[in-house]
């Protein structure tokens, strides 16, 4: 088995006593968990500076080999998990990740806790995570963390700083970073680019420290999702394992898609994807409202995404946490028992299932799109609401780098651009780029447009469009041409009426370019655009849901289909295939499509 596929559940050696050890164990393999998950805190073990106690952690993974457990082990340095200092002593917190100072104790802890591993990497250790959630932490030790000289080394001289910023700046130790976009422009992309440089920088440092204790043995790193902390490409180029830690609120309310987006994302960053927190319960604070369904619910649509594994956080309570779904004296809340075997169950079934197969994909900057937009913006994307609309599994393609696995055909411009070269090499190669209403350099600039509230335009690729819809007088290919219908049935209207209908907007064209094609559409893209864009270039959906609000992903021959709302029936279609399941709210369900 790889060290990425497996499904493992947290249990903080440190924080329950040794007597709830064996009782939480056997409740987790009731469950159906096979690897057991734990931090190694530094400040926890370190009796004095330089002097280290291992008693406890040599026990503790005695026991999991006697019990023929896997484990994923994380001794930080830090380890946040809501205790003291992050996981640090005292004596490290003033000195921030990149310096000396901080290096030089971080590294004598790693040396000693890697030590004291060793015996154990293959069993029961198959996989060790450095650091967690690497953040140069600018809250803490300050915003500026050596910009000047960050700077300098990407533009070399103060001129072209200068002239990159509209700035008039008389030295680089002037400029300051922008971590928070009041802006967009060049000044906060640099500022965001360097805070992911402070994170990478730091994460090859503990990576080689790793490195030089233990060899090529497999190694994870994991991030936050969304808070714009680390670029989780360079993170995931580093080591074998990558993963992510979404901790959405109860059965999703309002962040479904946004779990879903995370999951694609981090399927675009890495061959084997992996959710290093996925969050089970909450910290103290916050109020703990989980339902079982809750849990099913973002089980199976990491799943549906195509992970690898997942690791409950936190599978057993302890201080500082409410809603686990073991006890600090290990004993499991039946309330949960049934929907976490489930999802282990859902997980041994899917354990060598391919990747979700996908018709089209949708392209991903990291300078222009997470760099530059807020949260809020990227959520309020039109294409990418059509889609999640749709409930349909689609690829995130990163255009800044080569893809991991080669792109879809038909690929979709959701981000900025300004450099289209890829797209290009995409068309070049047989592939349908398709814009919609978001232009990058080489398409065929607009001079005209509808009116500012059309209704029934009626495009002649197949669908209706009720939105403005930008025109040409002239285009570089076939144009594409939205004709008005009539929009009310109102007999007042009915000469008014006869004065537009039939008025023809040229709104974008198909250009051939290489073996393959640019659609520029100066239409708004919906649900009926992107179906429509499907049946006139020939791309088939691997899988469909025609009912509002069920998601569906198809891993070869298993059909996983999703509901985040009421309990409703659900209509699938699978190529010719169409079939009807239930779905119980917040329900999901694994279907062989074979049977």
């Amino acid at each position: 088995m790889s060290e990425a596929t497996l499904l493992s559940g947290e249990l903080h050696y440190w924080r329950i006593s040794r007597s709830a050890w064996e009782p939480a164990l056997a409740s987790a393999r009731a469950l159906g968990v096979e690897c057991i998950a734990t931090y190694v805190p530094w400040f926890h073990h370190e009796r004095a500076p330089g002097r280290y106690d291992f008693a406890e952690l040599v026990e503790f993974l005695e026991l999991l080999r006697a019990r023929e457990f896997r484990a994923l082990v994380r001794p930080g340095p830090f380890i946040y998990a809501e205790c003291r200092n992050l996981g640090v002593p005292d004596r490290a917190v003033p000195f921030a990740k990149h310096t000396r100072e901080f290096r030089e104790l971080a590294g004598e802890w790693l040396d000693a806790v890697l030590s004291a591993l060793a015996p154990y990497l293959g069993s029961p250790i198959v996989l060790l995570q450095a650091d967690n959630e690497i953040d140069p932490m600018p809250h803490v030790h300050g915003e500026d963390q050596g910009f000047a000289g960050w700077l300098e080394r990407r533009y070399g001289s103060l001129a072209a700083l200068n002239t990159a910023w509209g700035s008039e700046l008389s030295a680089f130790a002037d400029a300051l970073p922008m971590l928070v976009p009041f802006t967009d422009g060049q000044h906060y992309r640099d500022s965001q680019l360097y805070r992911y440089e402070l994170a990478t920088d730091y994460a090859r440092w503990v990576v080689a420290r790793f490195r030089s204790r233990v060899g090529t043995f497999p190694l994870a790193l994991n991030s936050w999702p969304f808070v714009n902390a680390q670029h989780w490409r360079d993170l995931a180029d580093l080591v074998e394992v990558y993963g992510i830690d979404p901790y959405p609120e109860n059965e999703c309310a309002s962040s479904y898609r946004e779990l879903r987006e995370q999951l694609r994302l981090l399927r675009a960053v890495t061959r084997r994807p992996f959710v290093a927190e996925l969050g089970l319960g909450i910290w103290h604070g916050v109020p703990c409202d989980f339902t079982p369904e809750h849990y099913r619910l973002t089980a199976l649509s990491a799943l549906a995404a195509g992970v690898h594994g997942w690791n409950w956080y936190m599978l057993v309570g302890r201080d500082h946490w409410s809603g686990a779904a073991i006890d600090a004296h290990g004993e499991l809340d039946q309330r949960l028992a049934l929907a976490l075997r489930e999802a282990c169950a859902s997980f041994e079934l899917l354990r060598d299932a391919p990747r979700p197969s996908v018709s089209c994909g949708v392209t991903w900057s990291w300078a222009e799109h997470q760099t530059a937009a807020t949260l809020r913006r990227r959520i309020d994307d039109p294409l990418l609401a059509a889609l999640f609309e749709m409930g349909i599994e689609y690829d995130f393609v990163d255009v800044d780098r080569a893809p991991l696995t080669p792109a879809p055909e038909l690929l979709f411009v959701a981000s900025s651009l300004t450099d289209a070269r890829v797209l290009e090499r995409h068309a070049a190669q047989g592939g349908t780029v398709v814009f919609f209403q978001r232009l990058a350099p080489g398409c065929a600039a607009p001079d005209g447009s509808s009116h500012h509230a059309p209704q029934a335009l009626e495009v002649s690729l197949g669908f209706s469009t009720d939105a403005p819809v930008f025109a040409y007088r002239d285009v570089p290919g076939a144009p594409i041409t939205a004709v008005q219908k009539p929009w009310s049935e109102d007999p007042d209207l009915a000469r008014l009426q006869a004065c537009a209908v039939g008025r023809r907007y040229v709104v974008g064209y198909v250009e051939p370019r290489g073996r393959g094609r640019w659609v520029v559409l100066g239409c708004a893209p919906s649900v009926q655009a992107v179906l429509a864009v499907h049946r006139a270039f020939g791309f088939e959906l691997p899988a469909r849901s025609t009912t509002p609000g069920v998601h569906v992903s198809r891993r070869g021959a298993t059909l996983i289909a999703v509901n985040p709302g009421a309990a409703c029936t659900a209509h699938i279609e699978v190529g010719a295939r169409a079939f009807e399941l239930e779905l119980a709210r917040c329900g999901a369900r694994v279907v062989r499509l074979d049977d």
